[in-house]
């Protein structure tokens, strides 16, 4: 595999490794949409507590200790019942709704690090190719003598995840992009594979890179 190889799914394996099963994902929408989330989780959050009311001390305890008895003064605290428990759900899940914004826009200013915002919309050429293999989940598209492979492998990858902070909103224009594809560089250095585990993601690279596609004859 080429050294810059990184690979998309990686960084969602990550997020699975490195927290646990979230809560939520960071593909069920966009990070703004859970920033919003998770601010009307922690207002839900707010609500709930307030609305607890305070019940009455319960009778003192007899509990039986070392050869003598005496009266627990102070009722046991249960922190999650009721209002409260509904509460931490509710803060628990603005929390997820967090660290999902927060992995989709690393991800996004990782794989953007060389472009700039104005540059991340724009849907990348997928040529000058002089082929288009099917491979195993989906294509391996081959660009002509003299492409700066590297750089066309770095605006994809940035375009994906562009899209990808934005729930793939904003693809209409770039179909090739879509959730789960994984972008990287083939074994031949003028290569690049576009995949996914997904059969039916696989069909779509497959169709829409031809769509896309720009051929160079006769190189």
């Amino acid at each position: 595999m080429h050294p810059k190889t990184i690979c998309a799914t990686a960084v969602s394996w990550l997020w699975l490794a490195g927290c646990g099963a979230p809560y939520v994902r960071p593909d069920d929408m966009s990070a703004t949409q859970h920033r919003q989330a998770a601010e009307r989780e922690s207002r839900l959050a707010r609500e709930q507590a307030a609305s607890r009311v305070p019940e009455a001390a319960p009778a003192p305890a007899r509990v039986t200790g070392t050869g003598q008895d005496y009266r627990r003064s102070v009722p046991i605290y249960t922190p999650l019942e009721g209002p409260l428990a509904a509460a931490e759900l509710h803060r628990q899940h603005a929390r997820d709704h967090a660290r999902a914004a927060d992995f989709l826009e690393r991800f996004e200013a990782t794989e953007c690090r060389e472009f700039p915002p104005s540059a991340r919309a724009a849907c990348p050429l997928l040529g000058p190719l002089a082929g288009v293999d099917d491979i195993s989940g989906g294509v391996r598209v081959r660009f002509t003598p003299r492409t700066s492979v590297d750089s066309v492998v770095a605006h994809m990858r940035c375009h994906y995840a562009y899209a990808r902070a934005r729930a793939f909103d904003v693809t209409d224009s770039c179909p090739l992009y879509m959730p789960g594809i994984d972008i990287r560089r083939g074994d031949d250095p003028m290569t690049i594979d576009i995949v996914s585990r997904d059969a039916a993601t696989a069909a779509k690279i497959r169709a829409h890179s031809r769509d896309e596609a720009t051929f160079v004859r006769n190189q």
